[in-house]
C-alpha cells in the first residue's frame, strides 16, 4: 500500500517537469552565461528539460544578428516550450515583440536597458531580472584601496557594445565625465584594439589613478577580426601602468582585473530561477515584479593585489572571495 501511495505521489510531480527554452545573447562558453545557467538550475533542479539557443552576438558581426534571431525563433516554434528565458539585452531587443504576441510565459534576465524602452513592463506574459552593475560600491572600494590622494581620477573603459552603453547610461546618461564625491570619472567606449591599447598605455601620463575595465568582448583588430576576450584582458593586465578593477565576476582573475565589488552571474541566475519557479507553479508573470541584484561580491585575485601592493581592509578581507 505504501509503495502504491508513493507512485501516486510521484506521478503528478513527474508531470510538473517543464520544457524551458533559454535564448542567450552570447555563446555557450561565455562565463556569464555559464554562471547564470548554473544559478537557474540551482533553484529549479535537474528535473526540467532545458534547451538553449545561442545568438553569439559577442563574436559575430551585427550583420548576422537578424539571422541569428530568426534561427532562435524557429527553435521556439519547433519546440513549443512551457516557458522562455530571454537572456541579456540583444536577445530581449530582437525578440521581445514576437514573444509579446504569444501566450508563452517569458522570464528575462540581464536587461541593462530600461524595460520601458521595449514596453516590456506592459506585457502580461513578461517578468524578469534587471541587470544593474554595482558601480558606486565598486568605485567606493577602489577609493578605499588607493589612499595616496584625497581626490582621484578613474578611467572607465568598455567596449562599444549595446550592453556597455546601456550599462554606463545608468550612471552617466550622456556618457560625459562626471564626479562622484572626491572621484572624477572619464568614460571611453571603443571596440577598436588600437584605441583600446592607447587608452590603457596613456592612462597614467594623463593623470588617472586607476582604470575600471568593464566589458571587452566585442574588440576587433584593424581588419575587423574579432579578438578573444582572454587575449584582450591578458594584454591589458600585462601592459597597464595602473591598477585596474572590474564590475563583473567573470572579469576578475590572475590574468584579468585585480578585483572589485562585482555582479555575480550565479546569483543573477538564481533571481531568474525563483521567478521561473513561481511561473511554473502557476503564477502569472504580470503578477511578479521585476527584480534586480541588490548585493554583489567582494572578489580579488591574490596575485593581482600583491602585484600592485594593495592593502585590503580587514573587514573586506573577511567577506571577500579570492580567485588564486
Amino acid at each position: 500500500m505504501r509503495y502504491l501511495l508513493f507512485l501516486l505521489i510521484m506521478i503528478p510531480l513527474k508531470m510538473m517537469a517543464a520544457s524551458v527554452l533559454i535564448i542567450e545573447s552570447y555563446h555557450q562558453e561565455y562565463e556569464w552565461d555559464r554562471n547564470y545557467n548554473k544559478g537557474i538550475v540551482s533553484i529549479l533542479g535537474d528535473e526540467h528539460d532545458y534547451h538553449h539557443s545561442y545568438l553569439d552576438t559577442k563574436r559575430l558581426p551585427q550583420t548576422s544578428f537578424a539571422s541569428q534571431a530568426e534561427r532562435a525563433w524557429q527553435h521556439y516554434n519547433e519546440l513549443k516550450p512551457d516557458l522562455v528565458v530571454l537572456a541579456d539585452d540583444n536577445a530581449i531587443k530582437m525578440l521581445h515583440k514576437r514573444f509579446a504576441k504569444t501566450k508563452v510565459p517569458v522570464v528575462f534576465l540581464g536587461l541593462n536597458t530600461n524595460p520601458r524602452t521595449y514596453n516590456i513592463h506592459n506585457q502580461k506574459n513578461f517578468t524578469g531580472v534587471l541587470e544593474r552593475p554595482l558601480f558606486k560600491r565598486s568605485l567606493l572600494l577602489a577609493n578605499q584601496l588607493l589612499r595616496e590622494k584625497p581626490k582621484k581620477r578613474f578611467l572607465v573603459l568598455f567596449d562599444n557594445s549595446k550592453t556597455s552603453i546601456a550599462s554606463l547610461e545608468q550612471i552617466s546618461p550622456s556618457l560625459d565625465s562626471i564626479s562622484m564625491g572626491r572621484v572624477s570619472l572619464d568614460f571611453v567606449l571603443t571596440s577598436n584594439i588600437s584605441t583600446w591599447k592607447t587608452s590603457i598605455s596613456e592612462a597614467k601620463v594623463k593623470g588617472y589613478d586607476a582604470i575600471f575595465i568593464g566589458l571587452y568582448h566585442t574588440i576587433r583588430d584593424g581588419s575587423g577580426k574579432h579578438l578573444s576576450p582572454e587575449q584582450v584582458i591578458a594584454w591589458t593586465r600585462d601592459h597597464s601602468p595602473l591598477p585596474h578593477f572590474g564590475f563583473w565576476e567573470f572579469t576578475i582573475g590572475p590574468q584579468k582585473n585585480i578585483g572589485g565589488y562585482v555582479l555575480d552571474g550565479y546569483l543573477h541566475g538564481q533571481h531568474a530561477g525563483r521567478l521561473i519557479k513561481q511561473v511554473l507553479e502557476g503564477a502569472s508573470p504580470s503578477s511578479l515584479s521585476f527584480v534586480f541584484d541588490s548585493k554583489g561580491l567582494y572578489l580579488f585575485s591574490k596575485s593581482g593585489v600583491e602585484r600592485w601592493e594593495l592593502k585590503i581592509p580587514d573587514k573586506i578581507v573577511q567577506k571577500a572571495k579570492w580567485i588564486d
